[in-house]
């Protein structure tokens, strides 16, 4: 086992508790009394965004050497904040009114989401121009979100993701 895959074990970890947390929420989906269609959207985003960055983190550790310590957390600081964006947006089994909850937690979903965005712009990451702009531009929505609760602004968001699916 090389150092990069020993590495890799902790970002990992802490993506998979994200995802498993997003699909518990996919029961949702199929339940018309918790079915609001902004929080089915952004639970698809969010689970495909937690996909893609596994991807990257394995595509980008494998080929890693032995790295200092605070070179590991710059690899950390993603799934971390991830992981508080995942638990700040999951209602609890039993809250059946899914839009309030939502509704509610809107600006520290959609605050975490702009910081996660934007720790992806770190340098060390080596960000393409194109990537970079089409951050910035999700940055911008994620904050319009949270700082005005506007659900239209989450659909343009769900476009945007949809138009980078074609990027990676």
């Amino acid at each position: 086992m090389s150092s990069g895959e020993i590495l890799a074990f902790i970002p990992c970890f802490l993506y998979g508790i994200a995802l498993a947390e997003l699909f518990s929420q996919w029961r949702r989906f199929f339940q018309k009394q918790y079915r609001y269609w902004p929080y089915i959207i952004t639970t698809v985003i969010f689970t495909e965004i937690a996909i893609w960055n596994v991807y990257l983190f394995l595509v980008q550790i494998q080929d890693s050497t032995l790295i200092t310590y605070h070179e590991y957390w710059l690899f950390l600081i993603q799934p971390i904040i991830f992981l508080l964006l995942v638990h700040a947006f999951t209602p609890e089994t039993e809250l059946k009114d899914t839009e309030a909850y939502f509704r509610k937690r809107i600006p520290i979903v959609f605050g975490l989401m702009a910081l996660y965005i934007a720790s992806h712009m770190i340098p060390a990451f080596g960000v393409s121009t194109e990537a970079m702009w089409l951050r910035i531009i999700g940055i911008v929505i994620c904050l319009i979100i949270a700082f005005t609760r506007n659900i239209k602004a989450i659909y343009v968001f769900g476009l945007l993701w949809f138009l980078t699916l074609y990027f990676r």
